[in-house]
């Protein structure tokens, strides 16, 4: 009962930051319209871009370490913290392409945003899902207030207002770890770069094919439909995390887990995708289409459905890969996957536009899938023939 709750409130916080950032689109588009939003979802695209490679992988690296030595958990955290901390002022480069002001705050944003993630690792291994919740939702409220509150969209402002948002739902998870009472170590060392590298170039992979559709809209089509196309992957990117989000509380036992277990939590995973999916589809049409009014066909939501469905039937099999140090195998799929999704979005944006994009996404997410039962069929017979 208590895993039960546990994976409950785990799914919840972890939906709750997409589905946050989903209605903040929403009213932002309805409230100042399409080209003006747009220009503050193009810098934070570059921001959450820049704080991906700041984390150089450090989430799964720190697990890896606090399961290994949970004694030296915070010995590791801060001197992970502090060694990447090295890597902030690369943030500068925001000068280069961005007005004085426009990039000060991008900057600040970057830090801000590098800390509160730093938390996550311990979060996870705490299992403090409920205090991460309230310190989105607190972020959550004053984003979506501002909508409100401003007459008219001023860059600037907004960048203003996620800055202080960030900075109150960093006090507010900071307040509930109390982690400043464990005594203080650190090392700064390059070997923290070296240990996080195999994870970094994992998330590096997967980022590639994960997230390469927006930067190539933002970069081929009009501001408008960029936010468009925002919108509709934002919404079905929840649906696909929803996946990630159940098995999340595992994540601390992974390399403890036995692979019947695993094998078990992988057919339990199986049988609520097509539901899901159906039911999360159909709520993304009516939201879009009656409240949102994106006047689509309904094949763009068939066609995001299908998209978000392969995840639920490989997630675990990235565990299983992981837990077997596996990671090169990850990531020759997701660089596979990366050159499949880029290729195909090339051949079609021209043409197709949005919908070329998501067309090209979903086949990719099914090669992907394709990939990842291939190849472990072909390993456990390469296990099987050895014995």
């Amino acid at each position: 009962m208590r895993r039960l709750k546990l994976i409950g409130v785990n799914t919840i916080q972890g939906f709750a930051n997409p589905a946050f950032n989903f209605l903040i689109v929403v009213f932002g588009i309805k409230t100042f319209g399409k080209t003006d939003w747009a220009s503050l979802i193009n810098v934070m695209l570059w921001v959450f871009l820049v704080t991906f490679i700041l984390g150089w992988g450090n989430r799964d690296h720190l697990l890896r370490k606090y399961s290994e030595e949970p004694g030296k958990m915070y010995h590791a955290f801060f001197s992970n913290f502090l060694s990447r901390s090295l890597l902030l002022p690369f943030s500068l480069l925001f000068f280069l392409f961005f007005p004085v002001t426009i990039a000060f705050w991008a900057m600040l944003l970057v830090i801000l945003t590098f800390t509160y993630a730093s938390l996550s690792t311990l979060v996870i291994y705490h299992q403090k899902f409920s205090a991460q919740l309230l310190a989105e939702i607190v972020a959550f409220t004053i984003i979506f207030g501002c909508i409100f509150y401003f007459k008219s969209f001023n860059l600037e402002t907004f960048l203003k207002v996620y800055t202080t948002a960030i900075a109150t739902k960093l006090i507010v998870l900071s307040a509930q770890m109390n982690f400043w009472e464990e005594s203080f170590s650190a090392k700064i060392s390059i070997q923290e770069f070296r240990a996080g590298s195999p994870f970094f170039i994992l998330g590096l992979s997967g980022w590639l094919m994960s997230k390469v559709d927006i930067y190539m809209v933002d970069f081929y089509l009009e501001k408008s439909q960029l936010a468009e196309y925002q919108l509709l992957i934002t919404a079905f990117l929840m649906l696909q995390a929803l996946a990630a989000y159940i098995t999340i509380p595992f994540t601390k036992h992974v390399y403890r887990l036995s692979d019947e277990i695993l094998q078990k939590i992988k057919y339990k995973l199986y049988y609520i995708a097509l539901p899901l999916t159906i039911l999360g589809g159909f709520s993304i049409w009516l939201i879009m289409e009656y409240f949102v009014k994106l006047d689509l066909s309904y094949v763009y939501y068939l066609v995001g459905a299908l998209f978000a469905l392969p995840c639920y039937f490989y997630t675990l099999n990235i565990i299983e890969l992981m837990k077997n140090h596996r990671e090169r195998s990850i990531i020759y799929i997701s660089i596979a996957g990366f050159f499949v999704n880029i290729t195909l979005i090339f051949l079609l944006i021209e043409t197709y536009e949005i919908f070329g994009v998501l067309i090209s996404v979903c086949i990719t997410q099914w090669i992907v899938l394709i990939a990842y039962k291939v190849y472990r069929k072909f390993a456990r017979k390469m296990i099987l023939n050895s014995r």
